[in-house]
């Protein structure tokens, strides 16, 4: 795959998940995907109708993003195997390509891209809204 299709497919991703804050990691905003949610917002932007968030947490956490720390964590099973499998199978070379997707958006540039799960614990864990 080319870089742009990887940009369009690693943005795609982003914005498909809904933003989460823990109670105990106030700071840092988790990213969570669920399939429901992504038919949802699709729905709502075909009926030119408001988007309704979830009322609770569903799906799987995708990106960390930790400003206090300037950190941005992503999940290694969907995330990296997918870029290792489609664009390059260098550590360094994909943790550039996110660095460089990052830079292109000011609220993200100042993160760090960092390979590993995410700390999300679900149950304690409030939607934002």
């Amino acid at each position: 795959m080319t870089k742009e299709e990887i940009s369009k497919w690693f943005w795609n991703k982003f914005n498909s998940c809904y933003p989460v804050v823990h109670s105990e990691h106030s700071k840092n905003i988790f990213m969570f995907y669920d399939e429901q949610f992504l038919r949802q917002k699709k729905l709502s932007r075909v009926l030119d109708e408001e988007l309704i968030y979830p009322t609770e947490i569903k799906g799987k956490c995708l990106f960390e993003l930790d400003y206090k720390n300037g950190d941005f964590w992503y999940d290694s099973d969907d995330i990296w195997t997918f870029l290792y499998n489609n664009y390059s199978h260098s550590y360094i070379d994909i943790q550039v390509l996110i660095q460089n997707l990052l830079e292109e958006h000011d609220k993200l540039s100042a993160l760090t891209t960092i390979l590993q799960m995410p700390k999300c614990i679900k149950s304690k864990n409030k939607l934002i809204k």
